[in-house]
C-alpha cells in the first residue's frame, strides 16, 4: 500500500495555490545589464530583467558576431569527444568564455574579438568522457574581480578578470590542486569558492589564499543516520561525487543547495543495499562550515544513473503578505521537485510508491520510490508496443525489432537478464541545462528528452567486447572483482532506444518537449515540442521534437530563449503561449545554456549561446560561440 512520506508536506497542493499572488524571487543579471553568475544569480534562476529584444521585435533578431574557439574533436583521438557547453558571464566590459580544452577567454562583449587568453595546459593526450567545461565563476570585492576556474585535471585556479594572469597569492602561484575531475564552476559564496566534481567530497576555499576552508564527505563517517542505508561498510571509499553540476546559494540565508551524484556502479547495487544517503539528493549545508541542514532524496538506491544533475533553482512566491521560499529541482525522471528551502519539505505531496522488484540476481531494489503528486512528469515515463514509432516505414521497422528483444518496463524497473527497455534514459528527462523561473509570473519553464535506456544485465565478457544494436559495449569498468552473478564479474550492456545513425528515439514523438509549469498550482501553462528533424518536416511529419541538451533563460522582454535541440536552431518562445516567434540558424547544435546581456558601447541587447554541436548527440562538432543582436 502507498504511504506518504514521514515528513510534513508543507501546504497541500489546493491550500497553497489559492492563497500564492505576486511574486519575486533572486537578482538576474548585474549592474547595466550584465551577466555574473552562470545561472543569471546564485539562486540559478536564469531570468534576466532586460526587454530590449522583445515579443514585438524579436523576429528581427539578428547573428551579431561569431567566434571560433579552435577546438574541436569527434572522438577519433584518444575516444574523446568535444562539448562546447560554456555559458559565458558578462562583467566589466568584458565576456568571459571557457572552450571545451579548458582554456579561458576574454572577449570583446561587442565583436566577440578576443582580449587575453589563458591555457591551463591539459594533457591533450589523456582520455576524458568529454572536453567539456560550463564556464567560471566571478568574485567581486570593490574593483578587484577575480575568475575561479575548475579544470578537467583536477585544478582549481584564481585569475585576474582583467589580465587573465594567475593570482599568485592564491594556493601555488594562482593553483590549487583539488584532486577532482571538475566541469562546472564553483559556487561562490562571499569569500569562499565552493566546489563538487567526480570526488567524494565538497570543498571551499578562500577566493584569495586558495586556503582549505571546510570539507564535507559524501557520506560523513559521525553520521549513523547515513550509514545506516548502507549495507555494512559499503558507504566506505565509495567511487563517485557529491555533485558535479552547478550549486545554488541562497546568500541572505548562508545555504548551499547541492544536487547529489548517484552512487557507483551506475546499473548495479547488489554490494551497496539500502537507500544510500546522501546519494540523489537534494542537500542543504551552511555555506560558511559545509554543516547539515536538510536532505531530501529523490532516488532511493539508485540502478539508474538517476542523480539529480541540474542546479537547483531557488525562487520566491508570495503567499498571504508573506515570501515563501522555494527550491525547484529538476531530475532525469522527468519530476520537479519543489521543496520549502529552509526546511525541505515539499510544496506538494510527495508518496512512496510501491517499486518493480524483478531484477537480476544479487541486486535488492528500494521497495518504494518517492513521486510527486504535482507537477506531473515533463517527460513520457512508460510506453506501450503500440506506441512505436511510425513516422517512416524504415524506422518504424527498426523500431518494432529492437522492442522486440527487450522487456519494456515502467520506471524504476531494474535491469536484467532478458533486458529491459526503461524511459526516460540516463540522459534524461531533465538533463545539467536545468531549468529557468520567471518572478514576475511565478512559472518555471523546462525543457527534456523523452527517450529510453536499454539496459541488459548479464555475465561479463573475459578479454573482448561485445556489439548491441551497431555499437561496440565494452565490459563495464571499474566493477570490484568480488562482485559475483553466475561467479562471474557483472558485465552491463546498456544503449539507448533509437536508431545509431539518425538518432531518432524509436517512440512515437514528441521526442523533445518544452513546458510552462505555474509553480503556485503544480499546474501546466503549456507543453510544446522542443527542436525538428527537417528531412521529416519536409515529408509532412508535423514538428517530432528532438533529443536535447542545454536549458533555457527567461527574460521580462516575455522571451524564452533555448538552443538545446539537436536540429542547429536557436529559438525564442513566447512565454505565455509556448509559440516560437523567432529562431536563427547555428553552426552546431546549441547543447548548452544561453545568456544575454547590455553591450557596453552599443547599448543593444545581445543574447549569445556555445553552438558546438557534437557531444554525446550529434554527428556534426563545431567550435562556435555565436551572438545575437537587433540590427544596430
Amino acid at each position: 500500500m502507498a504511504t506518504l512520506l514521514t515528513r510534513r508536506s508543507f501546504g497541500h497542493c489546493i491550500g497553497i495555490a489559492a492563497a500564492l499572488g505576486p511574486h519575486s524571487s533572486c537578482s538576474g543579471p548585474g549592474p547595466e545589464g550584465e551577466w555574473t553568475e552562470w545561472g543569471g544569480d546564485s539562486g540559478g534562476t536564469r531570468f534576466s530583467p532586460l526587454d530590449q529584444v522583445n515579443r514585438d521585435n524579436v523576429a528581427g533578431l539578428r547573428l551579431a558576431w561569431t567566434h571560433h574557439c579552435g577546438e574541436v574533436s569527434d572522438g577519433t583521438v584518444n575516444r574523446t569527444r568535444t562539448a562546447y557547453e560554456c555559458t559565458p558571464l558578462m562583467a566589466a566590459g568584458m565576456l568571459f568564455v571557457t572552450t571545451p580544452f579548458n582554456r579561458v577567454l576574454a572577449l570583446d562583449p561587442e565583436s566577440g574579438s578576443e582580449r587575453w587568453t589563458f591555457d591551463p595546459g591539459l594533457d591533450l593526450g589523456r582520455r576524458y568522457n568529454l572536453w567539456a567545461n560550463r564556464g567560471v565563476s566571478l568574485w567581486q570585492n570593490g574593483s578587484e574581480r577575480r575568475l575561479l576556474h575548475g579544470t578537467l585535471d583536477g585544478r582549481l585556479i584564481a585569475l585576474d578578470a582583467g589580465s587573465g594572469k594567475p593570482c599568485t597569492e592564491f594556493g601555488d602561484g594562482g593553483t590549487v590542486h583539488v584532486d577532482a575531475r571538475l566541469t562546472s564552476p564553483p559556487a561562490i559564496v562571499g569569500d569562499l569558492a565552493v566546489i563538487g566534481g567526480n570526488a567524494p567530497t565538497l570543498r571551499a576555499y578562500d577566493v584569495r589564499s586558495g586556503k582549505l576552508a571546510w570539507t564535507r564527505h559524501k557520506v560523513p563517517d559521525n553520521d549513523k543516520a547515513a550509514i545506516a542505508t548502507w549495507a555494512g561498510d559499503s558507504w566506505r571509499n565509495r567511487r563517485g561525487g557529491v555533485a558535479w553540476p552547478p550549486l545554488a546559494a541562497d546568500t541572505d540565508r548562508g545555504l548551499l543547495y547541492v544536487p547529489t551524484d548517484s552512487p557507483t556502479y551506475d546499473y548495479y547495487g547488489g554490494d551497496r543495499a539500502g537507500d544510500n544517503l546522501y546519494s540523489n539528493c537534494v542537500l542543504a549545508l551552511s555555506a560558511s562550515s559545509g554543516e547539515y541542514r536538510w536532505h531530501f532524496q529523490a532516488t532511493h538506491h539508485d540502478i539508474w544513473d538517476y542523480d539529480l544533475c541540474a542546479q537547483p533553482v531557488l525562487c520566491d512566491l508570495r503567499r498571504d503578505g508573506r515570501t515563501v521560499p522555494l527550491v525547484a529541482q529538476v531530475s532525469k525522471q522527468g519530476f520537479l521537485y519543489v521543496l520549502h528551502r529552509e526546511t525541505g519539505e515539499p510544496v506538494f505531496d510527495i508518496e512512496e510508491r510501491p517499486a518493480p522488484q524483478h531484477c537480476a540476481p544479487g541486486e535488492r531494489p528500494a521497495a518504494t520510490q518517492p513521486i510527486p503528486a504535482k507537477p506531473a512528469p515533463f517527460v513520457r515515463q512508460s510506453m506501450t508496443p503500440d506506441e512505436l514509432s511510425t513516422v517512416t516505414p524504415e524506422h518504424a521497422a527498426w523500431a518494432k525489432q529492437l522492442a522486440s528483444r527487450y522487456q519494456i518496463a515502467p520506471l524504476y524497473h531494474p535491469g536484467t537478464e532478458r533486458g529491459v527497455i526503461i524511459f526516460p534514459c540516463n540522459q534524461g528527462g531533465g538533463e545539467w541545462g536545468g531549468g529557468c523561473f520567471d518572478p514576475t509570473t511565478g512559472r518555471f519553464y523546462v525543457n527534456g528528452t523523452n527517450l529510453a535506456d536499454i539496459v541488459v544485465m548479464e555475465p561479463r565478457a573475459r578479454g573482448g567486447t561485445r556489439r548491441i544494436e551497431g555499437r561496440e559495449i565494452i565490459a563495464s569498468e571499474g566493477l570490484h572483482a568480488d562482485l559475483t552473478y553466475r561467479r562471474k564479474a557483472i558485465d552491463v550492456r546498456q544503449n539507448k532506444f533509437w536508431h545509431p545513425e539518425t538518432l531518432w528515439p524509436c517512440q512515437q514523438p514528441p521526442w523533445g518537449v518544452l513546458s510552462s509549469i505555474d509553480l503556485a498550482t503544480g499546474d501546466y501553462d503549456w507543453q510544446v515540442p522542443l527542436g525538428e528533424v527537417p528531412e521529416l518536416t519536409a515529408q509532412g511529419v508535423p514538428p517530432t521534437g528532438t533529443i536535447n541538451m542545454g536549458g533555457p533563460i527567461v527574460t521580462a522582454g516575455g522571451l524564452l530563449f533555448i538552443g538545446g535541440s539537436n536540429d542547429r536552431r536557436f529559438r525564442a518562445f513566447d512565454t505565455g503561449s509556448g509559440r516560437v516567434l523567432w529562431e536563427g540558424r547555428l553552426e552546431g547544435s546549441g547543447h548548452a545554456n544561453p545568456m544575454t546581456y547590455i553591450g557596453p558601447a552599443s547599448g543593444r541587447q545581445f543574447v549569445v549561446i556555445a553552438a558546438g554541436g557534437g557531444n554525446k548527440l550529434s554527428h556534426r562538432f563545431t567550435d562556435a560561440l555565436q551572438a545575437f543582436a537587433l540590427p544596430g
